[in-house]
């Protein structure tokens, strides 16, 4: 008996496929506990909008036949549903046919109902997150039953948020779907988070060219900033967040960003790629030390899914002079970072500029018409752009209302070490807060006005 996992083998020795490949009808068959006793293929029809293929399989359920259909890796493939113990039934579907029989199952519902009870129970007595405070009863009953086209359920979202309960947000979208099939949950965190109605847009595209001279060094003695960074994130077009990528995904979205960094014609980008996957211990040491190397994600991430495969078609970028940075796979499907040494905000935004510009030439990326560019997490969407700065304002930080201040001007405090990360030695991570409904060179400004002032005030300190 065969399992689902030498379900591409089978397909590939016994039928033949010469249109559609195997990859087009399996994927992460291997999670499944169900064999396929005998396959077939009773025809193939290709057309515009529906490939159909007839298979004869036995499953243990028919949730587990929804679960092979959810992981099926094409937009217009049509699937199989078999029927209830060693019986075997033929279905052809379109994907809307798919949604529609891919129904929320009994225990997945429960977990949402549990989480809802733990959220509002003495567990979450503590919890100030931004999914606790929206998922209310009726948002649960709403969207209990709803499963996006690939797969994914308001647990999904919910998932790390209920097992973080120090989070602050809570929540993440598996896929881009997820933002308008769970409107009634995203938009009001969106809202609540952004200060960005259901009703408002994204502005239109401005990085700020021709505008980074406005951006003199912020702190031109060095008395205060260490450095500062900008980046972005980008989605690639056509695929979804790492939660529903397969390893085959990740590897295809690897190979075209490579060849992209490969067609970098300007000589302060020209750089390397680093695979994680396969990396020398030496080549592990160095980019530890450059502060590059990024880890499988911390227990935020890793609770929302997003660490599948890890580490398969994850990678750093970098130029020769170590301020250009990308983080392919990680969070993000791209993570589009300039750093340096010092205040000079505006040399760090022309570099970002001239990244993104080079890359986006080779590889298009997702844009939503109302929400921007579309990110894993609803914090970072629109802009996407978070310009920070390392400093030390040891007379403001002593103030118990140092938060507050901070908060006042539109600005996040971080530690140095990244999100849900402390102080450490006095300096601290300030950046913009707002992403949404503001364009990228209004969100960098938003940190250079904020930051400016904070200075100003650490200096009227007595």
């Amino acid at each position: 008996m065969k399992g689902l996992m030498d379900f591409e083998q089978i397909l590939e020795t016994q039928l033949s496929l010469r249109h559609v490949h195997p990859d087009r009808l399996y994927s992460a068959g291997n999670i499944l506990n169900a064999s396929v006793v005998s396959v077939s293929i009773a025809q193939v029809a290709h057309s515009p909008r529906l490939i159909t293929f007839s298979l004869v399989v036995d499953f243990f359920s028919l949730e587990m036949a929804s679960q092979f259909l959810r992981s099926t890796n094409s937009r217009y493939v049509a699937g199989v549903l078999a029927a209830l113990g060693a019986g075997s039934a033929v279905y052809t579907l379109t994907p809307q046919q798919v949604s529609a029989k891919s129904e929320v199952d009994a225990a997945t519902i429960k977990k949402i109902e549990e989480a809802y009870a733990k959220l509002n129970g003495p567990e979450g007595a503590k919890c100030k997150s931004l999914l606790k405070k929206h998922l209310t009863k009726d948002v649960v009953e709403k969207l209990k039953t709803k499963r996006t086209k690939l797969g994914a359920t308001l647990y999904d979202c919910i998932r790390s948020g209920v097992y973080n309960l120090d989070a602050g947000v809570g929540v993440y979208a598996p896929d881009a779907e997820a933002y308008t099939l769970f409107a009634p949950l995203f938009d009001k965190i969106i809202e609540d988070y952004h200060g960005f109605s259901p009703k408002q847009k994204q502005p239109p595209v401005d990085l700020g060219e021709g505008k980074t001279k406005e951006f003199p060094p912020l702190d031109p003695k060095g008395k205060y900033i260490k450095s500062t960074r900008i980046r972005c994130g980008r989605s690639l077009k056509g695929y979804p967040f790492n939660p529903c990528l397969t390893q085959d995904n990740y590897l295809e979205m690897e190979g075209k960003v490579k060849k992209a960094f490969a067609e970098y014609s300007d000589k302060e980008l020209k750089g390397k790629y680093y695979p994680l996957d396969g990396m020398s211990k030496d080549t592990q040491k160095q980019l530890i030390a450059d502060h590059f190397l990024f880890k499988e994600g911390d227990r935020h991430l890793q609770y929302a899914n997003a660490c599948n495969f890890w580490p398969k078609g994850r990678g750093i970028f970098h130029n020769n002079d170590k301020t250009f940075l990308i983080w392919v796979n990680e969070e993000d499907h791209m993570r589009i970072i300039s750093m340096q040494e010092g205040s000079d905000v505006g040399k760090v935004l022309d570099r970002l500029i001239k990244g993104v510009r080079g890359i986006e030439k080779q590889v298009p990326f997702s844009r939503d018409e109302r929400l921007g560019w579309l990110t894993f997490c609803p914090t970072n969407l629109g802009s996407t752009v978070r310009a920070s700065v390392h400093i030390a304002l040891p007379k403001l930080a002593a103030r118990k209302d140092f938060i507050q201040i901070c908060e006042k001007l539109n600005l996040q405090v971080r530690g140095i070490h990244g999100e849900h990360s402390e102080s450490v030695g006095g300096v601290y991570d300030i950046s913009n807060k707002a992403r949404l409904g503001l364009s990228e060179y209004q969100a960098v400004k938003q940190m250079y006005d904020g930051v400016k002032k904070l200075i100003e005030l650490e200096e009227k300190e007595k």
